[in-house]
């Protein structure tokens, strides 16, 4: 499948589930970085592709699929590449897949990544750098995505009523995430939710005789990619001293640690760690093509440079 282009943005939690399943797949697509912070997401022609204005989005041609669960969905029936992610629902461990992925998508994760960063004291051993940075940013963004979806509602009427859920929804987040009780409430719940990993990794371990399993045994299924995008972004708040160490849920910590020597997780995380370089690219774009292109042969050159001198 040679038309699949995937619009995401590289930190966005949702996103990373989406360019899990693809690098799974060993999937051709193209990508189309979609800056949230910066708004992209609400551009009219992107909101015509997706409503909801969020990502990620897969088209496949001109077919569009929304939201990530739906794109891991669409990648596995339809890319004949790589393992399957989800097995048969009607076996038993299709349906352990499905009750794990569902049990860790319950997790409010968007209110604890925000609850966090407004709320750093919360973390146990200090938020990611990039975490760091996004303190000033809550501080003006409710008035300001307001001011600008208000807008954009006004010049394009025919997205007036989804610019207008948007603005109510932007509204209604930054009450809960600004809820102290409410963000600890949720932290304390993950304790459960981890319990559950550790107990699942445990039994797989000792009924199918695997060492190091993923969660249903030895194969990387849907379920995991959920698993993996939660345990990066607790990684990324600062809070994984309090979730798995050697001495809490060791399974758990020991399933963490594994997921570094995984190829999509590491071109994941890779493309994550590239943030700081795309947001330069895309200044330099919007003031000199010229500067862009001299700059895109100097990394080039330092990434070939570097690439040789680690043989």
């Amino acid at each position: 499948m040679s038309d699949l282009t995937l619009y995401y943005f590289p930190a966005s939690y949702y996103s990373q589930r989406a360019l899990l399943a693809l690098y799974e797949k060993n999937a051709k697509f193209k990508h189309k970085v979609v800056f949230i912070h910066s708004g992209d997401q609400n551009d009219p022609t992107y909101m015509r592709m997706n409503p909801a204005g969020q990502v990620p989005v897969l088209t496949d041609g001109k077919k569009v699929i929304t939201e990530s669960d739906a794109v891991i969905r669409y990648v596995d029936e339809n890319v004949h590449t790589g393992s399957t992610l989800i097995p048969d629902e009607s076996s038993p461990v299709g349906k352990e897949v499905a009750r794990l992925w569902k049990l860790i998508n319950t997790v409010k994760v968007e209110i604890v990544t925000f609850g966090v960063v407004n709320f750093q004291d919360l973390s146990k051993s200090g938020l990611h750098p990039m975490a760091q940075g996004m303190k000033g940013f809550l501080g003006k963004r409710s008035d300001e995505i307001k001011k600008n979806l208000t807008a954009l509602a006004d010049k394009y009427p025919d997205l007036r009523d989804a610019y207008n859920v948007k603005i109510e929804s932007a509204f209604n987040f930054q009450q809960n995430y600004q809820n102290r009780e409410l963000v600890v409430q949720i932290l304390n719940d993950l304790e459960k939710t981890f319990d559950e990993m550790e107990r699942t990794l445990k039994k797989v371990t000792e009924e199918q005789g695997v060492s190091d399993p993923w969660l249903v045994g030895p194969r990387f299924t849907a379920a995991d990619i959920a698993l993996t995008t939660l345990l990066d972004r607790i990684s990324f708040l600062g809070l994984a001293e309090r979730y798995f160490t050697p001495e809490v849920r060791p399974l758990l910590y020991s399933y963490f640690k594994r997921l570094g020597t995984r190829k999509s997780v590491q071109q994941v995380r890779a493309g994550i760690a590239g943030i700081p370089r795309l947001f330069i690219l895309r200044k330099l774009k919007k003031s000199s093509p010229f500067v862009v292109g001299a700059l895109a042969v100097g990394i080039a050159a330092a990434v070939a440079y570097n690439i040789v001198n680690k043989k």
